[in-house]
Parts: structure tokens; C-alpha cells; sequence
């Protein structure tokens, strides 16, 4: 990580206070900043009293804390929007806390907050931009990123970038930056995320005679030890699964078989139903008659608790549920271990990440940029990502420079592996506005597989690629 430089100085200050503030969305500790003491007077010295030099104050706003000032900042005041689901609008808010420091950089931007939930981002956005009245900036799931620059909605971020002295892509995730690309043109920054990894009880491993040091390493493994952690008469699960959620959660499993959802060639061809596809379906459907059925039209929120109780064995969830599991279920801590998702004919596993986006239809580009720069600097990247023992949540910052930070895992080696893991994520680069019908056909399908609607997985997955292709034709 970067040596701390004046101008990350006060926003190190925040996280002091941050402490004491509602719990932001994912935080690893910092080392702390040490301060020599002043050397004391001798026993018989008099201190003479002089005049303190002038200091800056924190707040002081220092030349290098505009990072790019070849972009001018607007003459007259302008107000930018910024749509989001992490401002909660406190004031010890983080974001509140960046926006604040933004005003006091560039005094003639002011940062106004649109509040959306998460699951009505997408349809609200949508609307906003038939309308021509989206929001300037706004912070995004990264598939909004594809399917909203195919529709000319985002602004090309390359030129601005190419100004700033902060923004550097080189030392993104490339995962991550390939989400926020289309045809060769950048148009998000990422700011978080995170791979899929397997979660597991301990306890429950030992309770079942399995070693809790040798987690599953292969799809065989996987349900062997789910069978044995199964004790239906006693309310006890190996697996869980969510019906809501079965596309996203089948993907590590499709990959992992050598399938795919679309046709890199065709993007209006889906070959989730390919031999490949068929077999992981079969396997992935079949976990269900590990998982309480109790759980099955829940979601990875609503269950997190099945699992901190230790109803549930193993639970496959990004690491954001170790934060989840630290915050909520402090008296699980000690009980449970991460590894890498099990393997078949190579390792895979999503990722899942958010980004900043200027919308073309903003009257003040520069301006909006500006904004989605500060946030993105690598000081204010590590605040929003990372942060105190306190308030534990577990989010990835998705720049290399930061993961690579000695410190970043210390008392929290369990995040090593999702950070390991992202040499296995997949990101298709295949570009269909559509995929959001694709995915909803292929949960449906598979849900409706676990509630045995279908004799097996390979039946669901082939009828699902009959009307998830018809969907796209329309």
C-alpha cells in the first residue's frame, strides 16, 4: 500500500470516528499511525513557553488533493447527483463523511444522495434513463455496467482517466476491470468486491467424524460430506440452498464442468444446456436433498442464520458473510472456516463487484467525474473496503496495490482465500442487454428443480434454454 501522504491524513482521522459510527458496508483494519511522543523535560530544565508554529489543520485542503487538475473544476457552483444503496444518511456516514471533504476540495460541487434500494436499482435506473432524467453519478451492481453502456447510457471514462493521478487501471483486479469495460472503452470504476467461497462448522465436521483441517476439495468430496452432515430427524443440514437464487449460486458449478451460459460467439445462443451444463445441473440439484427445505424460497440473507446456529454445515456465500458472521454472530466466532469452492475439471467461481458510473446525460461530466475519482482514490478505496476490528465486514478492495498489503489479512486469514480465489473467477465478456431474462428463466427452472418439479437437473436446464432463447428474441 502507498505511503500515507498529507492528503490522506484527514480522512485516516475519520476512521477514527467511524468507529463510533453505524457499521459501513466492508472493513478489514488498518494499521494504526504511529506518532513519536514529544521528548519530556528534564528534571530541572524550565520550559521556556514559545509560540506554536502555524500547522495545517486536517482539514486544509493541500494542492495534490485535486487528482486531476488538467480537468478544471466548473467556474460557477453545479450540484451532482449520486444514486446509491450504501449512504444511510447518518452523519458520522462514511459517504457523508467523503462528500463533506469533496465540498471542502471543490467548493463549487456539491454531492446531493439518491437513495435506492439495492433490488430496485436497476428497474429505477432504467426508467430514469427513458426519461432523461438519470441521476449524475450513481453506484452500481457490475452487470448494470455492460447493459447500460450498450445502451449509450454511460459516459467513456478513458479520457479522464488518462488525466488522473490517482485512477490507475494497471493496478485493478482484471477481473474486475473487465466488468467495467465494453468494446475496448471504460466505463465504470470499481470500487469493492468479492469472490464465492465455501464456508463451514467446524463443530459439524468434528460431530459427523470429518476433519475440520480437510474441507472438500472435489464435487465427490463435496456431497460425501454433505450425506454424512445430514440428520434430517435432528433438524441438521449439510448444504443450503435458495431457490431466489439458484442461477447465481449454479454458476461456480457450470464453470467448473467446462459449461457456460452463452455462447461466446453468439450472444443470443445459450449452452447452459450443453452436456457440460446438463451434468452440473444434475449434481448442483441434487445438493438440495441436503438443504432444509424450510430454507428453499429464503435467500444467502435470510439463511445466514440457519448456518451461524449451526442448522446448517456448509454454505456457500462471497465474503461478505464472514463480516456478516463476525457482526451478528460474534459467539459462532471460532466455530467456522472458509476454503475454496470444491473443484471438477477446473477451478472456478464468481465474482461479484460494484462500480462507479457517470450517466451521459449529466450536464457537468467533468464535475461528476471528479466526484467518482475522490471516492476512487486508493486512501478513500481502503476506508470504504477496509477498516476497523470493531465493526468487521469483509469486502475486497479490487486494487492489486491494496491486496498485496502485508497488513490487509492480519487476524483475518480466512479472507486469504477469496482474495486467492480471484485467479479462478469468470467473467464472460459475452455482451447481451438481455442476460438479466436468460438469468431469470435459468432460476426459475432450477428453483423449480428443487422443489422436484422436474425429474433432474439436465431437464430443468434444457427446457430453461428453450425459453430463456425465445425471451431474447423478443
Amino acid at each position: 500500500m502507498e505511503t500515507r501522504t498529507r492528503k490522506s491524513n484527514f480522512l485516516w482521522v475519520l476512521l477514527s470516528l467511524f468507529v463510533i459510527a453505524t457499521m459501513m458496508i466492508s472493513c478489514v483494519r488498518q494499521p494504526a499511525t504511529e506518532t513519536a511522543a514529544p521528548p519530556a523535560a528534564g528534571p530541572t530544565e524550565a520550559v521556556e513557553p514559545t509560540e506554536p508554529e502555524a500547522q495545517p489543520t486536517e482539514a486544509e485542503v493541500t494542492d495534490d488533493e485535486d487528482f486531476s487538475p488538467d480537468i478544471p473544476d466548473p467556474e460557477e457552483p453545479v450540484t451532482i447527483s449520486f444514486a446509491s444503496w450504501v449512504h444511510s444518511g447518518n452523519e458520522n456516514d462514511i459517504w457523508e463523511i467523503l462528500a463533506a471533504r469533496f465540498h471542502e476540495i471543490h467548493p463549487n460541487i456539491t454531492i446531493t444522495f439518491q437513495d435506492v434500494p439495492f433490488e430496485e436499482m436497476h428497474d429505477k435506473l432504467l426508467t430514469q434513463i427513458a426519461s432523461n432524467n438519470p441521476p449524475d453519478t450513481a453506484y452500481v451492481d457490475s452487470p448494470i455496467v455492460g447493459e447500460f453502456s450498450q445502451r449509450n447510457a454511460l459516459v467513456a471514462l478513458d479520457d479522464y482517466v488518462s488525466k488522473s493521478t490517482v485512477v490507475d487501471i494497471t493496478d485493478y483486479v482484471p477481473a474486475f476491470l473487465t466488468a467495467a469495460q465494453n468494446e475496448g472503452q471504460l466505463f465504470g470504476l470499481p470500487i469493492d468486491g468479492e469472490s464465492t467461497g465455501l464456508f463451514y462448522r467446524m463443530d459439524r465436521f468434528e460431530e459427523a467424524g470429518l476433519d475440520p483441517n480437510h474441507p472438500p476439495e472435489t464435487w465427490a468430496e463435496f456431497e460425501d460430506y454433505a450425506a454424512k452432515l445430514t440428520d434430517t430427524a435432528n433438524n441438521k443440514y449439510g448444504f443450503i440452498a435458495f431457490a431466489p437464487e439458484a442461477a447465481y449460486y449454479f454458476y461456480p458449478w457450470l464453470w467448473q464442468a467446462g459449461g457456460d451460459v452463452l455462447n461466446p460467439d453468439d450472444p443470443n445462443d445459450v449452452i447452459f444446456d450443453n452436456p457440460a451444463g446438463q451434468r452440473a445441473a444434475d449434481f448442483y440439484v441434487k445438493l438440495a436433498q441436503y438443504a432444509p427445505a424450510d430454507f428453499l424460497n429464503s435467500n444467502s440473507w435470510d439463511g445466514r442464520v440457519a448456518f451461524a446456529n449451526g442448522d446448517v454445515a456448509m454454505y456457500v456465500a462471497g465474503a461478505w458473510f464472514a463480516g456478516t458472521l463476525l457482526s451478528e454472530f460474534p459467539d459462532a466466532t471460532g466455530l467456522w472456516n472458509t476454503a475454496p469452492l470444491p473443484t471438477d475439471e477446473r477451478c472456478a467461481t464468481t465474482i461479484a463487484s460494484d462500480h462507479l458510473v457517470v450517466f451521459s446525460a449529466t450536464k457537468n461530466p467533468e464535475a461528476a467525474y471528479k466526484w467518482i475519482e475522490f471516492v476512487s482514490a486508493p486512501e478513500n478505496m481502503a476506508i470504504i473496503n477496509l477498516g476497523t476490528p470493531e465493526y468487521p465486514a469483509t469486502l475486497l478492495p479490487p486494487r492489486v496495490s491494496l491486496l498485496e498489503d502485508p497488513t490487509l489479512f492480519e487476524n483475518r486469514e480466512f479472507l486469504q482465500g477469496f482474495a486467492d480465489n480471484m485467479q479462478c473467477a469468470i467473467v464472460s465478456e459475452v455482451v447481451q442487454p438481455k442476460f438479466y431474462l436468460v438469468e431469470e428463466t435459468l432460476t426459475e427452472y432450477l428453483g423449480r428443480a428443487f422443489y422436484g418439479e422436474f425429474p433432474d437437473g439436465a431437464t430443468a436446464v434444457r427446457e430453461a434454454a428453450v425459453v430463456a432463447e425465445e425471451a431474447l428474441k423478443e
